[in-house]
């Protein structure tokens, strides 16, 4: 009997898993909805699940799927997946690399671009007959301060994009030594001196305990009056009730928002009602060229998987289960 892999949709499929399993669809939109007793129905006889950032795969549903080998999911991040669940019932969960970090730098370029020239409230103003060149005056990115949180892939490759606009770069990452961050041309500071350095201060850390709910009341006291915070990470980093203090009080200039602690947040967001903070529905990453990369990924994890391979270790998040495959 051949194998079976459930994914949230259709389009994600390609002809090589097809190939060797047969193919069931999830998909009622929207995703983000879907309950766990409708994924239950599912996977009593799946070997593989395709997962996206919207679907919470818990320990209900792994302990549901007797057959489980993989979660294969659709992204970088991971922490919509019980991983602790996962690894005791042997099942590998890995992450789509081959999206590359160039997608997330330049969105978050372009989203300190929009704010420092204040591109959203120009349009507005445009649309409504008004020609206000004093009030959309705009400030350069020009010899200001870059504060990267995050050293990775894509903190690295924002590094380097940054020095194109001539800013100084300062990142906080402690897992990463000083040889590395002055290999991207990055200064490696501690948290604080980042926050009162930084013009503009983007969050590229992957979500954890360290790092949950690490842009609190007292680090936004840390940041400078006319800073903006860029958030392209996961939303659970920024408290985003202090992030809304922080701008109505002047503490901050504004911010630029692609993740939130809940997504999609509610129409009746206290954000929303500020004209200082962009947003964007958690597409950084999402380009024509990344998400060809990505699916490409996930399949192949899948196949590698259900071969009876391992797909490349730098993909598999539960690394402590290569010993038993």
């Amino acid at each position: 009997m051949r194998p079976k892999v459930l994914y949230p949709f259709a389009p994600m499929v390609l002809d090589m898993v097809k190939e060797v399993a047969d193919v069931k669809i999830l998909s009622r939109p929207p995703i983000s909805d879907v309950t766990d007793d409708e994924i239950i129905k599912e996977v009593s006889d799946v070997e593989a699940i395709v997962s996206v950032p919207q679907l919470p795969i818990n320990r209900r549903i792994i302990e549901a799927a007797p057959n489980l080998k993989i979660i294969a999911q659709y992204a970088r991040g991971y922490d919509n997946i019980d991983l602790e669940a996962a690894t005791e019932n042997k099942v590998l969960v890995t992450i789509a690399l081959e999206e590359g970090p160039h997608a997330v730098a330049e969105h978050v370029i372009g989203l300190m671009l929009a704010l420092s020239r204040k591109f959203n409230l120009a349009t507005d103003s445009v649309k409504k007959g008004e020609w206000k060149q004093v009030e959309m005056r705009g400030s350069e990115l020009l010899g200001k301060t870059l504060g990267v949180i995050g050293l990775g892939s894509i903190g690295s490759r924002l590094a380097k994009v940054a020095q194109a606009f001539d800013m100084q770069v300062v990142a906080y990452d402690p897992y990463v030594s000083r040889e590395k961050a002055s290999d991207v041309g990055a200064e490696l500071v501690d948290l604080a001196t980042l926050l009162k350095q930084s013009d503009y201060i983007s969050i590229n850390a992957t979500l954890s305990e360290e790092t949950k709910g690490l842009m609190n009341e007292e680090r936004f006291r840390l940041m400078k009056p006319g800073a903006f915070l860029i958030s392209c990470a996961r939303g659970a980093i920024v408290d985003e009730e202090a992030l809304y203090s922080a701008l109505v009080e002047g503490r901050i200039a504004g911010a630029a928002l692609d993740v939130f602690f809940k997504e999609p947040p509610p129409n009746n967001h206290p954000l929303f009602k500020l004209s200082n903070v962009l947003f964007t529905p958690h597409t950084a990453g999402f380009t024509m060229e990344s998400s060809i990369r990505m699916v490409i990924s996930v399949n192949e994890n899948v196949v590698n998987v259900l071969k009876g391979k391992l797909p490349k270790v730098e993909k598999i998040v539960n690394k402590s289960l290569l010993e038993s495959f």
